[in-house]
């Protein structure tokens, strides 16, 4: 008997070429009959045997490939959690304020100004969320937004948003009034000429002709937002787009002086509107 096995799981069996022990003569024909029951019975025994053998190398030879390293492939649950990070939506200004007041609840902070802003943006306390800083470095670069929800019950530009201001804005008060943003404002802010270096120049002067030594988010947001009578609109105009680019007037306040203290001098100014932004270090 030959018993051959091909790797595509087929078994085929060959039955012994001998004929003169598969037929006996005509009056043996009951001793026929009972070895050619036992000889099937046998093979499908055997052949089940075969399949069976089979079918576990099969499952062998589809294991995750644990490389040379001898690691496992990363689990599914693993890969999943992965793509959501890589997924994640982006803040939106309900986003933003959602997380901004759960953190104001559970701290015990009363209102948040731009200064403030700053400050959890690019100089939190420690444990503070990374999500928190996020939120307000959004803020920061859409002050639109942040000036919508904290004048949305008191009229007045002065630049302090209450946790309940938060609350309204997380539980979507600005979709209610159609004023709902679902982005932060670097792709759709307002050009301004000359650009980062331009506002920079826009500021400086206006600093040095009313004696201004510096400049912080809150009087930026009030140059933009709440300014003094006889202001040149250029001069707001460069205060915004400057509140719009957090970044950029981080590196300008700390290009002398680190520690993201929010403080920004004339001199400062001075240096961005000759281009040392544009400098490589």
């Amino acid at each position: 008997m030959n018993v051959n096995v091909s790797s595509n799981s087929q078994v085929n069996i060959d039955q012994p070429g001998d004929s003169e022990s598969k037929t006996k003569s005509s009056g043996d024909t009951g001793v026929t009959a009972d070895y050619e029951a036992l000889y099937e019975s046998a093979m499908t025994s055997l052949e089940k045997m075969l399949q069976s053998v089979l079918g576990e190398l099969s499952k062998i030879g589809s294991a995750p490939d644990t490389g040379a390293s001898g690691t496992r492939a990363p689990a599914q649950g693993t890969q999943a959690a992965d793509a959501t990070k890589q997924a994640a939506p982006s803040m939106t200004t309900q986003s933003a304020a959602g997380a901004l007041a759960a953190y104001m609840h559970e701290h015990n902070v009363n209102t948040l100004n731009p200064d403030q802003l700053y400050q959890l943006a690019y100089k939190p306390a420690a444990g503070t969320p990374p999500e928190v800083s996020q939120a307000a470095k959004f803020m920061l670069q859409n002050p639109d937004a942040f000036n919508k929800i904290e004048t949305h019950d008191v009229a007045g530009s002065d630049g302090i948003a209450g946790v309940n201001d938060f609350d309204w804005a997380a539980q979507g008060g600005l979709s209610a009034s159609g004023d709902a943003q679902t982005g932060a404002s670097d792709g759709g802010q307002a050009a301004f000429a000359g650009g980062i270096a331009g506002a920079a120049g826009a500021l400086a002067a206006f600093m040095h002709d009313h004696s201004i030594m510096n400049q912080t988010p809150n009087t930026l947001y009030q140059l933009a937002y709440n300014p003094p009578a006889g202001t040149p609109s250029t001069v707001s105009k460069a205060a915004k787009f400057m509140l719009q680019n957090p970044d950029k007037f981080n590196k300008l306040e700390t290009h002398d002086v680190a520690g993201s203290d929010g403080i920004a001098g004339v001199n400062d100014f001075d240096w961005a509107a000759q281009g040392g932004l544009d400098q490589k270090k």
